[in-house]
């Protein structure tokens, strides 16, 4: 069943982040002395969700709550990173057929700024920020359950008025490009698509249970016209062989020989 609706993770999957976070979240670690002094033990706490992991890290839940409020603080007087070379070609190709929605552990005002900056905040019909919900899973429930997020908005300002059928679960995709993002999308029985530009491996991500790995944005253009391949077809295609690289591959390919509307 193709792709209805796709979620796009903000941070190292729609612009690059793997330089303007760390900056950022680096001073946070000093003035509150979090121990987390090394990029990728920033990233590690991806493995989760930011705004989960550091207070199960931090012993003293008043400093986890402050350094979390400072590090929001600081994403939004400062934090305007460039999109990723070609998503917003893709994101507007996408628009006209496609609910397209962010979800995000940054800020309201932030993902407004970055989408503004890059003339594609109406290519967006929903936003799920985590100022307003930190927990992803809670906001991919919702969108499940509110059949009016079906609407698409393709590049207007306004939505279209035209009613759509609900959605179901393997008509949404989560495109992101962290192992906690993965995990909690496949919690909520949507699919999960991993890109290999941004915080986790490809390797990663799919043993986090990616359906599989993009290495440049116009895949995602043809992932959204295709049916799932799911993993145990692709290791049955690979003789049992359990290469997370061969069954990737052989779904990909699968997935290119699907005919398209």
């Amino acid at each position: 069943m193709p792709i209805r609706a796709i979620l796009f993770d903000l941070d190292g999957t729609l612009v690059q982040t793997r330089e303007a976070s760390w900056a950022l979240f680096e001073r946070t670690n000093r003035e509150f002395g979090l121990g987390i002094d090394s990029r990728d033990q920033f990233f590690g706490l991806f493995q989760d969700n930011l705004l989960l992991a550091l207070p199960r890290l931090c012993p003293d839940q008043a400093v986890a709550r402050a350094a979390i409020d400072h590090f929001m603080a600081l994403l939004r007087s400062e934090y305007l990173p460039g999109m990723i070379p070609g998503m917003a070609d893709v994101v507007r190709s996408l628009a006209s057929h496609c609910v397209l929605g962010i979800l995000s552990t940054n800020a309201s005002a932030v993902i407004h700024r970055i989408t503004d900056k890059a003339g594609l905040s109406n290519c967006f019909a929903h936003v799920f920020a985590g100022d307003v919900e930190p927990d992803k899973r809670v906001s991919i429930r919702r969108f499940l359950a509110d059949p009016s997020y079906a609407t698409l908005r393709a590049g207007h300002d306004w939505y279209d008025e035209e009613p759509q059928p609900p959605l179901s679960p393997d008509e949404v995709a989560l495109v992101t490009d962290t192992v906690g993002d993965i995990r909690h999308a496949r919690e909520c029985g949507i699919r999960a698509l991993a890109v290999s530009w941004g915080m986790h491996s490809p390797k990663a991500l799919l043993e986090a249970g990616a359906e599989e790995v993009a290495w440049w944005p116009q895949e995602i253009l043809q992932w959204a016209s295709a049916a799932p391949v799911s993993e145990a077809e692709a290791e049955a295609e690979a003789g049992g062989d359990q290469d997370i690289g061969q069954i990737t591959s052989i779904a990909r390919r699968r997935r290119r020989e699907q005919p398209h509307d």
